[in-house]
């Protein structure tokens, strides 16, 4: 009878929480965030065209290891879960966002999951209590929440990664399941280019701090079997380019002239032996690569402001709600105490997951370092059980009180005034300019569209009549489309107003286009501004016929 009670308290706690994660993640899912941004415009549009013909925007085949998008080379597998998601629910900011917040609840179940099985010598009870306060943490992370509600191919990775993670725990029992862990691990590269990095470092530490012994003697076969299956994306002919993209954007290893930096910083110190060390250029690259590690581990960050970026949060939010701060410092203290190889292996999960987002130039990044997710809830829960487990009601009450109530402020803050504080980040307005152009079309000579942004033709394609066949045969330099039939993407020359012959609309920045309207006394048959969430009105699309 105890037995059934528990199990039946068990499963009534595991249904509240997924029910609150799916609350968080779910509502209004196709509406906050506001619109979608660059690359999840350039996932829907590669998503609809392998719809319906089976290539990509570019003509490739669906199945590549490396999709060209708008020139920023983009993984695979998020693209094809996308497909699957606009064959059944159309063209729509849903379809594009479902695969992450699918990955979100996904992630929390498979947190409790890897909790479980990380400490072997807890009692059942206790194994299922911290499995159920690690999937609570996770569903009221708003790093969870919020990359789970947009198209980051980083939150899909990070799930597989995790996956990985946990498959190489269960195989405590089963051995032979360490093979699958390479599979995942190479599956979660092809979904996110930094976990190429995280992957190899993260597995050789739960073989060595968890597993030890007992699978040791897998840890060559493994790492070659993960190799062997990352050679298609290395023999891509898009690898290199991808490479280069990528390392082209300013980091700590290219923002600054190390050499002379170096030799500047020894000829004023004197020349010495300990000055060429000191300042030798290894070591201020090395300096500035803990700077941002101390970034991305700031309790401010973690705890009160978070990422900067309003796309990975609201600014005014942490990683994790402020109550769970006294959590990480007791769950570390009593993981040191009483499990240090669990902490040592949780630890350097945290950590390595931070070296991706320690190398750009603008730190802390959330993004980057989403793979950190599960170790840091993982510790923040296990102080949690620690402090329940002291067994004082008035303490308890007050943890339920507190948890409660963040949660209620960060989920009113989000769904009421995140929208409007967000709307420029989103990219707010490009999807009502991109339906205005496509309703006017049939009726205009030309479209001007002024240079306010190379990539918004990503939104002309993702939500204009265009079919998958003429989105495919339109000419591209670099990737990106710079003419679409009646559709200039550059600026309209005011002073040939008097030669206009034609009616013609002109789409842009609404100060631009009053500009040349006003110099040169232009009314236009028809003008509308095009508002963003927080009440701007940034565009604006106007028709002109001087026919008239």
């Amino acid at each position: 009878m105890i037995r059934d009670m528990e199990k039946r308290c068990y499963w009534l706690w595991f249904i509240l929480i997924l029910f609150l994660a799916f609350f968080l993640r779910f509502y209004k899912l196709g509406q906050i965030p506001t619109s979608l941004y660059w690359d999840e415009t350039a996932i829907l549009v590669d998503a609809k065209t392998i719809s319906q013909t089976g290539h990509d925007m570019h003509g490739g085949s669906w199945f590549q290891v490396l999709f060209p998008s708008y020139g920023d080379y983009k993984l695979p597998v998020y693209i094809w879960l996308a497909v699957l998601s606009v064959k059944f629910l159309g063209v729509v900011e849903l379809a594009v966002r479902l695969p992450s917040a699918l990955a979100g609840l996904t992630t929390i179940i498979l947190a409790g999951l890897i909790a479980k099985e990380l400490f072997p010598q807890f009692s059942q009870k206790k194994k299922v209590f911290l499995q159920l306060l690690t999937m609570l943490v996770v569903t009221v992370s708003p790093w969870s929440i919020m990359f789970s509600r947009a198209a980051f191919e980083g939150h899909l990775g990070q799930l597989i990664l995790a996956l990985s993670i946990w498959v190489i725990l269960k195989a405590r029992n089963k051995p032979w399941l360490i093979l699958l862990s390479p599979v995942l691990g190479a599956l979660s590269t092809y979904t996110y280019f930094s976990i190429r990095f995280v992957w190899p470092v993260v597995f050789t530490a739960a073989v060595l701090l968890v597993l030890k012994k007992k699978a040791l003697k897998w840890l060559p076969l493994v790492l070659i079997i993960f190799g062997v299956l990352l050679i298609p994306m290395i023999k891509s002919p898009l690898y290199t380019a991808s490479n280069q993209f990528r390392y082209s954007a300013t980091s700590v290893l290219n923002a600054n002239d190390y050499p002379v930096e170096s030799n500047q910083y020894r000829q004023l110190a004197g020349m010495s032996l300990i000055d060429r060390v000191l300042f030798h250029r290894y070591w201020l690259m090395a300096r500035e690569l803990l700077k941002n590690y101390a970034d991305n581990l700031s309790l401010n960050y973690l705890f009160l402001i978070g990422d900067p970026n309003l796309r990975h949060g609201t600014g005014e939010h942490g990683l994790f709600l402020l109550i769970f701060l006294p959590m990480l410092l007791l769950g570390l203290f009593e993981l040191f105490k009483k499990h240090r190889p669990e902490l040592l292996f949780l630890i350097t999960w945290w950590l390595i997951a931070l070296l991706p987002a320690s190398v750009p130039e603008t730190t802390p990044h959330s993004l980057r370092s989403l793979n950190a997710l599960v170790p840091i809830s993982l510790i923040l829960s296990f102080g949690l059980m620690s402090l329940i487990n002291k067994k004082s009601k008035v303490i308890n009450f007050l943890t339920i009180l507190l948890i409660g109530a963040s949660v209620f402020e960060f989920g009113y803050h989000y769904f009421t005034q995140y929208g409007a504080d967000s709307a420029y980040d989103w990219q707010d307005g490009y999807k009502q300019m991109a339906l205005e152009i496509n309703q006017a079309l049939p009726h205009v000579a030309d479209v001007y569209i002024d240079e306010f942004d190379d990539r918004f033709y990503l939104w002309l394609l993702a939500y204009g009549d265009w079919t998958a066949w003429e989105i495919q045969a339109m000419p591209k330099v670099n990737y990106q489309v710079k003419e679409i039939g009646k559709i200039t993407f550059h600026e309209f020359h005011w002073y040939k107003i008097e030669t206009l012959d034609r009616k013609i609309v002109v789409v842009g920045l609404k100060d631009s286009i009053n500009q040349g309207l006003s110099k040169y006394h232009i009314k236009p048959v028809w003008e509308k501004e095009i508002s963003q969430a927080n009440g701007t009105t940034p565009f604006k699309v106007v028709m002109i016929d001087r026919l008239e």
